[in-house]
């Protein structure tokens, strides 16, 4: 079975992986565990979850890697270059960051998982945003 991932699923296999240890089922979303599980990319066990053999796998070679940006796109822009600009960056800081790296958001404190996330949905906006 191809592991074509959408987005949230894609969203959520980063985030258990990042995490030093499993994390309760019941702060995730149901349809996207199942989806998951499914594929056997993620572990549930007694209630927590974590990511399975596969799931790192599939993590480490398909979804950490990200196609290059390619100008003939039929969506190339300034839009489109900056935000694929903004997601090498956060793949080459999560590589950099410690999985519970916390960092300073001018005078706020926020887990580095949380400010990675809040850049990827930055670059979706602008990679969505009309020209």
């Amino acid at each position: 079975m191809e592991n074509t991932l959408n987005e949230k699923q894609t969203d959520l296999l980063r985030y258990l992986s990042r995490q030093t240890g499993p994390v309760p089922v019941d702060h995730l979303d149901g349809r996207v565990v199942r989806a998951l599980k499914s594929r056997q990319l993620i572990d549930e066990r007694n209630g927590w979850v974590s990511v399975s053999v596969q799931g790192r796998d599939q993590f480490e070679t398909k979804i950490r890697r990200r196609r290059a940006f390619s100008p003939l796109s039929s969506e190339s822009g300034a839009r489109n270059a900056r935000a694929e600009s903004i997601k090498r960056a956060i793949d080459a800081l999560e590589l950099a960051l410690p999985r519970d790296a916390e960092l300073m958001v001018g005078e706020i404190p926020a887990y580095a998982d949380d400010v990675m996330e809040g850049l990827r949905r930055f670059a979706r906006r602008l990679e969505g945003a009309p020209k």
